[in-house]
């Protein structure tokens, strides 16, 4: 019990402290050198390079926060041991104190079952509930959402439209070009076809 009391209690302060980062590297995006910002933005651009328009920016922004890794497991993982450590501490507690119970009856063992089991539940749930990362990892989605949509959009939206304006325009230039080149080779085949017949009818 002790042990899982301590996996948990590792649990909740990483989640907590990188919830409380990635809020605080959310709000400034734009200048961030987070490792999972500088992800976000540098696959927003390829996708937005590729197919011109990332359709759900809400799902990929999921999708890499999911990923997410803290010390080599997936921060989602990290969020879900706290709860788990406490439904194993209750599991356990109820098992010993039942089974102490079966030995000797309410004795001093049982007492201490009870007493551990409550206080870890009560200390994880208390820290848990203080530190609510599911609302700051909900507030650093909305920002990176709100930047992706709004800045970097916009930006590639126009940056692929003057592309295919200055595409378009070279395109039309030729075509004048080979328009203009036309009647001038019209020409030079009708002197040739004059200055054959000539040559036949001189000789």
């Amino acid at each position: 019990m002790g042990m899982i009391f301590a996996a948990g209690l590792l649990a909740n302060v990483i989640t907590h402290i990188t919830a409380r980062k990635m809020v605080r590297e959310a709000s400034e995006i734009q200048k961030s050198n987070h490792r999972l910002m500088r992800l976000l933005k540098a696959k927003f651009e390829h996708t937005s390079m590729v197919s011109e328009r990332v359709q759900n920016v809400d799902v990929f922004v999921k999708k890499y926060l999911y990923e997410y890794k803290v010390l080599g497991v997936r921060l989602d993982v990290w969020r879900s041991m706290k709860g788990k450590a406490i439904w194993f501490i209750l599991a356990f507690g109820i098992a010993g104190t039942f089974s102490s119970y079966l030995l000797e009856g309410i004795g001093e063992q049982t007492i201490r079952y009870i007493g551990f089991t409550g206080t870890f539940v009560l200390i994880l749930y208390s820290v848990h509930i203080m530190s609510d990362e599911a609302a700051k990892l909900k507030a650093a989605k909305t920002y990176i959402v709100d930047y992706l949509e709004n800045v970097c959009q916009h930006r590639y939206e126009k940056a692929n439209h003057m592309q295919a304006k200055e595409e378009k325009t070279q395109v039309e230039q030729v075509k004048e070009l080979m328009e203009e080149s036309e009647p001038e080779k019209q020409k030079d085949s009708q002197e040739m076809r004059i200055r054959a017949i000539l040559e036949e009818f001189l000789a």
